[in-house]
């Protein structure tokens, strides 16, 4: 279990999370949070996490049905929560869920792109599917950035807003092999993230990165390989956003990734074969 995150040890966070037992989290009480990719995976137990603080949750993915069940969950235990499908691949399907948040009060004073898809095959194997290629860009990075700017200019006018963008341990430590098409979209998130933060320093929105380990979801479950390596839990996984709300920080990722990010600057050629006999 990947137990360090951002410049924490672990008993820094049991710290947090007695704290917010009992006082909760200021940042999330009655904001708006729309969170991508809610209906299984981090994006659900995220939802639930948000709700649970006092968080107005609007939920956002495909599929209704899941949808459904969450916001059921969520209210079940006396939170707020409403959904919009949308599928984030199709950029006129994203324009109507933009149009759809500003007319139905569900414009978001915290955004989290959090949808996403992975694909794990070697170049070789990929030739004659440019397409994987498309698709993974337009839903892990264009989606996000088409999004952000449709409601950035409500959440800048609102100020104390905050963006949060889910990326991958990959980005920092710079090579990724098999995943050629998946590590370049969330390195293109990262540094649209990056440059956007730095962008809107003084406008009252926030911007967040999270560079995640490997984390038990449903989008890992067909790879049997994952199974020989530790793993996040989704719900210790929805807490690094927590954290990141909390704490405003432009990155929050696990300290393994800063010392892969040092090797594959000082060493790439070395870094390059140790990550490819890892076989990730």
């Amino acid at each position: 279990m990947v137990r360090l995150t951002s410049n924490r040890s672990i008993l820094g966070r049991r710290r947090d999370l007695r704290r917010r037992a009992r006082s909760g989290v200021p940042q999330l009480k009655g904001k708006t949070c729309m969170v991508t990719g809610a209906s299984s995976g981090i994006g659900r137990e995220l939802a639930l996490v948000l709700a649970s603080y006092g968080a107005r949750m609007v939920l956002v993915a495909r599929r209704h049905e899941l949808l459904a069940e969450v916001c059921a969950e969520i209210r079940s235990s006396g939170g707020s929560a409403r959904f919009l499908t949308c599928d984030l691949t199709d950029g006129d399907d994203v324009e109507r869920l933009v149009s759809d948040a500003q007319q139905q009060d569900a414009a978001p004073d915290i955004l989290v792109n959090n949808a996403g898809r992975s694909i794990r095959r070697t170049l070789l194997q990929s030739t004659d599917r440019f397409h994987d290629y498309e698709r993974t860009i337009r839903l892990n990075y264009l989606s996000a950035v088409q999004l952000t700017l449709g409601l950035l200019p409500s959440m800048v006018e609102r100020g104390n807003a905050h963006i949060v963008n889910v990326g991958t341990w990959g980005v920092p430590a710079g090579s990724m092999p098999k995943f050629t098409a998946y590590h370049a979209s969330k390195a293109a998130l990262s540094a649209f993230s990056r440059s956007m933060g730095t962008e809107l320093a003084r406008s009252g929105v926030a911007v967040s990165t999270i560079h995640y380990p490997l984390v038990t979801t449903p989008m890992i479950a067909p790879t049997e390989e994952y199974r020989a390596f530790p793993a996040l839990s989704a719900a210790d996984a929805a807490e690094w956003v927590v954290h990141a709300i909390e704490s405003k920080p432009v990155m929050v990722q696990p300290i393994f990734a800063r010392y892969l990010a040092l090797g594959s600057m000082v060493a790439p050629k070395y870094f390059d074969s140790f990550s490819l006999s890892v076989g990730i």
